[in-house]
């Protein structure tokens, strides 16, 4: 007698893939390993290929491309990390998978930037090269690297805080809980340096002056990392570094110190082949040839202190303080003609970010036939602003995409490369002052966000009132207040030094910079006290 088969069994390979299409990366996941049929269809690249490319139309998907192409492995780990990231980011709230936190300076941290490395085939799936660039007041320039960052345990990981509420530990800091704390004295910024130094730090340089602006540009073929670092005070309108990954130990070599005829104090600098903009304090925006030394400054009609600047392959966007938007034609290596200038908002400007055109930059999907528009993020008293800027139609003006009006009290933003995200941050008030992070995604509300221990949620999802002063004084206590626990990287912390704390003081940490990588779900944030957190909402860890 025939043993007899169950239906399911009989369902032809071809049926089962057919039906994976209309199943989420993680359903399908979990499914395939029912039976043999169904492993058989989940792993086909067939498959993953046609929900990358299909995906890959809605949202920004990483890239992980070799010269073998991608792998059925690197296409499906872009999709669960694209998959954990939009479940994470639609609720209010969102904890990240992991984050970590470190110090990185003694004083403020000026300008942060990801940057993402060529892949490289390894057992098991693609690696790919990820660094975190920080500059400071200081004048250090550091390259951390993320992928050794977020497999930090210890104190570093800071994942356990997250459920502690931000507001409620502000309050408990203000009154006699924490007497009910452990005591922990305060410990050296320098220290704290070193120590992650010896963790996850590639290469650093003193640049003897002081940090404004990051970029940065990955050669895969040598594989060279070349910085441009600018400077307000120094007389080198940008300085370039190059870090040659092939060689040990890992240091910043000089190759270019590149002088405009007169110093303008650099607000920031874009980096594009052997060409380098600068943008100015005093308006100016120069063009630079850095193996040639060709330079040349270009025409405005406005002026206004340089807030963002892009370089692109045929154009030069910028965009002041005052709001101004000018673009400019580039015409050969240095040479670049005003084609168009236009203005946004009503207001000067807290921040802008300006996203770019070329999605490989950031190891991303390059979507075949998608318009190349330009995305900025614009952040003035009264709220954000998404801007799409159609740089090959210059006399058009820019598309308003959307605006949030704010209440509170803007400290900037930072925008994706393809503008699908970013992230705006805000001060809530308070003493000491609490910080709130909010999530843009194009075409939804604002939604506020945990990235960190030490960040608070608002009220609402759009927008509170500015929360008053707390009582600057309490009751005298009836003994004397032992020595409160102090952390020089944290939001609630009240002294940079080792020295030990005796009460709350109005000088406080506070954010400074941020930045993201929208493919892959990494938040980074800064502090005015040279703290750095990174968290991980797409759950890179076991991948990059």
């Amino acid at each position: 007698m025939a043993r007899h088969v169950p239906a399911v069994h009989r369902v032809p390979l071809e049926l089962w893939a057919v039906i994976f299409t209309y199943m989420e990366p993680k359903e399908i996941v979990c499914v395939r390993k029912t039976m043999r049929a169904m492993f058989m269809a989940g792993v086909s690249a067939a498959l993953w290929h046609q929900l990358y490319m299909r995906h890959a139309q809605q949202c920004p998907l990483a890239a992980y491309k070799t010269s073998q192409g991608m792998s059925v492995d690197a296409m499906e780990r872009a999709l669960l990390v694209r998959d954990q990231m939009n479940r994470a980011w639609a609720k209010r709230g969102a904890h990240p998978v992991r984050v970590i936190r470190f110090r990185a300076h003694v004083n403020r941290i000026t300008s942060v930037r990801l940057v993402v490395g060529p892949p490289q085939p390894r057992q098991g799936g693609i690696h790919a090269s990820y660094w975190l660039l920080t500059g400071s007041v200081d004048g250090y320039v550091r390259v951390w690297d993320v992928n050794r960052v977020l497999q930090q345990n210890g104190s570093l990981n800071v994942t356990p805080e997250l459920a502690v509420d931000a507001l409620a530990r502000s309050t408990c800091d203000e009154s006699t809980c924490d007497e009910d704390e452990p005591r922990v004295l305060p410990t050296d910024p320098a220290h704290d340096i070193k120590r992650s130094a010896r963790a996850f730090l590639v290469a650093e340089v003193d640049t003897g002056g002081d940090v404004t602006s990051i970029d940065a540009q990955v050669d895969p073929e040598m594989r060279i990392v070349t910085i441009a670092v600018g400077s307000y005070y120094s007389t080198a309108g940008a300085l370039l570094y190059e870090l040659r990954l092939r060689s040990l130990p890992h240091m910043l070599d000089i190759c270019a110190s590149l002088d405009p005829p007169e110093w303008g104090g650099t607000q920031c600098v874009s980096l594009l082949d052997d060409v380098v903009a600068i943008g100015t304090y005093t308006g100016r925006v120069y063009l630079l040839h850095w193996r040639s030394g060709e330079r040349i400054m270009l025409e405005q009609l406005e002026r206004g202190s340089i807030a963002a600047l892009a370089l692109l392959d045929t154009h030069v966007v910028a965009v002041s303080r005052m709001g101004h938007i000018t673009i400019y034609e580039r015409r050969g290596t240095v040479e670049a003609t005003l084609v168009g200038q236009h203005t946004v908002g009503q207001h000067p400007l807290i921040s802008a970010s300006l996203g770019t055109v070329d999605e490989r930059r950031m190891g991303m999907y390059r979507r075949p036939g998608a318009v190349r528009e330009l995305p900025l993020l614009s952040v003035d008293p009264t709220g954000m602003t998404h801007w799409s800027l159609n740089f090959t139609r210059p006399t058009e003006p820019p598309r308003c995409v959307a605006h949030h009006e704010m209440s509170e009290r803007m400290i900037g933003a930072s925008v994706g490369a393809t503008g699908h995200h970013g992230i705006l941050t805000s001060s809530l008030g308070g003493v000491p002052p609490i910080c709130a992070v909010r999530l843009y995604t194009q075409g939804t509300p604002l939604v506020p966000i945990r990235p960190t221990p030490d960040i608070a949620l608002p009220a609402d999802s759009h927008s509170v009132p500015v929360l008053g002063p707390l009582p600057a004084g309490a009751p005298p206590p009836s003994s004397p207040t032992p020595p409160r626990r102090v952390r020089v990287d944290s939001f609630s912390s009240t002294s940079t030094t080792s020295s030990t704390a005796p009460s709350p003081s109005s000088r406080v940490d506070m954010l400074s910079e941020s930045a993201m990588d929208e493919a892959r779900g990494v938040v980074c944030l800064a502090s005015v006290r040279g703290a750095v957190w990174i968290a991980d909402y797409g759950g890179n860890i076991d991948t990059m």
